[in-house]
């Protein structure tokens, strides 16, 4: 199933009222081995910790609200595996790619050209499991933030401890707002700081 990127919309509380051992959570915080144990050996392919499901059921996840469970997931060190859900810089770690497939989702305002949401089940195994979705086709993806909150944003301020991991986010942030008009309303922030520290690059 899936809809037209212009009626994009957020996904909220993915794997609520779930049977506890069927929360999405059980799968992507654990290992492939205690996957097996919990879910079968065929959730392993389809919904271990680093699947394609696990990652967008998280940066949805913590794209509303970064709880616990994602400031676990963003420590994962482990540079194994690929982010499954768009193009990133080689070798970030798990934690990293998390969070800038979190920012990817908690900022986008806009698409251009060919894109669709595709939804499907969790664990097309379990009757009861949430729907998550991710993005196919070769559309532009434009992003924003709130000025006004911005200082506070936990996904941000992660990635201004270490930008290097979400260079073309920032850099499409900036242009974003600055087509938009709204650029101006980070000065003083730490994010619009970090464009006045690094100008050469944003123009």
């Amino acid at each position: 199933m899936t809809d037209n990127c212009s009626s994009y919309a957020n996904i909220f509380n993915l794997g609520q009222n779930q049977n506890p051992v069927n929360n999405p959570l059980t799968y992507c915080l654990s290992s492939e081995l205690d996957n097996g144990f919990m879910h079968g050996s065929g959730a392993n392919e389809t919904s271990g910790e680093y699947s394609k499901n696990c990652q967008t059921y998280m940066a949805h996840r913590c794209a509303n609200n970064w709880d616990k469970y994602c400031e676990l997931a963003s420590n994962n060190n482990n540079r194994t595996y690929p982010n499954n859900l768009g193009r990133t810089k080689y070798g970030l770690t798990a934690g990293e790619i998390l969070i800038v497939n979190t920012a990817r989702e908690k900022y986008i305002v806009e698409t251009s050209g060919d894109c669709a949401r595709k939804y499907e089940p969790f664990d097309p195994q379990v009757p009861s499991s949430p729907m998550v979705s991710y993005w196919i086709g070769n559309g532009i993806h434009h992003y924003s933030v709130n000025a006004q909150h911005i200082d506070q944003d936990i996904v941000m301020n992660k990635i201004l401890q270490k930008p290097s991991i979400a260079e073309e986010l920032l850099i499409n942030i900036y242009n974003t707002m600055k087509r938009y008009g709204t650029l101006s309303g980070l000065k003083g922030t730490k994010l619009g700081n970090f464009y006045a520290q690094n100008h050469q690059y944003f123009k």
